[in-house]
């Protein structure tokens, strides 16, 4: 079973290139294990757009970053990757999710 926590909420995610993603409204975590699995991100609308995510106004488009993928934490979360590796990770995972 999965559950999720705002423990650090607001810290600022940025991608390896330096683009900033936008910022952590909760995590996932493994009620077994108590590991953090991943880290549901609220974006920013420029990354929105890279990662094909709707976002408007009233909506702020969100993804799930897995934590295999987070470099270092501090202040700021800081990724390994780029934006566009993780798209490119976001949707290998989303096609290997849908087939049987």
């Amino acid at each position: 079973m999965r559950f999720t926590e705002s423990v650090v909420q607001g810290r600022t995610v940025v991608a390896a290139g330096g683009q900033k993603l936008g910022t952590v409204e909760t995590l996932t975590l493994d009620d077994q294990t108590w590991i953090v699995e991943a880290l549901q991100v609220k974006l920013a609308s420029e990354s929105a757009d890279e990662l094909g995510v709707y976002w408007n106004y009233f909506h702020a488009g969100r993804v799930d970053v897995p934590t295999r993928l987070v470099h270092s934490v501090s202040d700021t979360v800081l990724l390994a990757v780029t934006v566009e590796e993780l798209h490119r990770t976001l949707s290998a995972e989303a096609a290997s999710a849908q087939a049987p």
